[in-house]
């Protein structure tokens, strides 16, 4: 024990990455709540912090601890399904969550989340906890938001104004693709009179590419995918669609 601090009292209660806190707890952590994150009947509050700092035996080495906000959702296909990866930095779905024996489907985003003081843990052991692989997807996501790689500016630039229309072709093939994947042949910024070269791969689950259909689909995903990155030409030279079976 340093600093008059017991963190062999988290232990005991059982606090660890990946804990949801009691409603009792939750209340007294939402006071520590930025405005702009609003509460909602039903939502849950996880914990994000690493196990190393929930139980460090120094209060003053880590004062506080981080929570999320989890929204309980019926909602998860179409655009919530591309959200369900990890791969979108901004929102994660975890469709299926069984926490004492009750199946729920949980909503995330990513600034939807705060500090609490690490004291407040020692009042009450937590209501439950995500599976171990949920945690750690959970964890990944977050982790993702300060190493994911970054397109340059010149390039985004030249498609971006486009954005609201991607969204609605990616959502309208939702059903059959797991994920995108954008190859480019240089991270440099380039002058206006050069274009930027990509490649894209649609992953498609091994269940979808057994479909009788499947031949027919992917010629039309590849062509709707072709039409929207062709209208950037001369910026924007797309070379390739493949759509490509997913390995799970």
């Amino acid at each position: 024990m340093a600093d008059g601090f017991d963190s062999g009292v988290l232990a005991k209660l059982g606090w660890r990455q990946g804990a949801i806190l009691n409603r009792g707890l939750a209340e007294r952590a939402w006071r520590h709540a930025p405005e702009r994150v609003r509460k909602n009947p039903g939502d849950w509050l996880i914990l994000t912090s690493h196990d190393c700092d929930v139980l460090n035996h120094s209060l003053a080495r880590e004062p506080v601890v981080e929570v999320l906000r989890a929204r309980v959702t019926t909602d998860t296909g179409g655009p919530a399904k591309l959200r369900s990866s990890g791969r979108n930095p901004r929102a994660l779905v975890i469709p299926e969550v069984i926490v004492r024996g009750n199946v729920v489907a949980l909503d995330l985003e990513v600034h939807d989340r705060w500090s609490i003081p690490r004291e407040l843990l020692m009042e009450e052991k937590p209501v439950g906890f995500l599976a171990r692989k949920d945690g750690r997807l959970v964890a990944e996501w977050l982790a993702k938001r300060y190493i994911r790689a970054a397109f340059p500016t010149t390039f985004d630039l030249r498609w971006r104004r486009k954005s609201k229309a991607w969204r609605k072709l990616l959502t309208t093939h939702s059903a059959w693709i797991q994920g995108v994947y954008l190859r480019l042949d240089t991270q440099e910024e380039l002058p206006d009179d050069r274009a930027y070269r990509c490649e894209l791969i649609l992953a498609v689950p091994r269940e979808r590419q057994r479909r009788a259909d499947w031949p027919d689909v992917r010629d039309k995903l590849e062509r709707a995918f072709e039409k929207f990155w062709g209208q950037f030409s001369p910026d924007i030279h797309l070379e390739a669609v493949d759509a490509r079976r997913q390995s799970r």
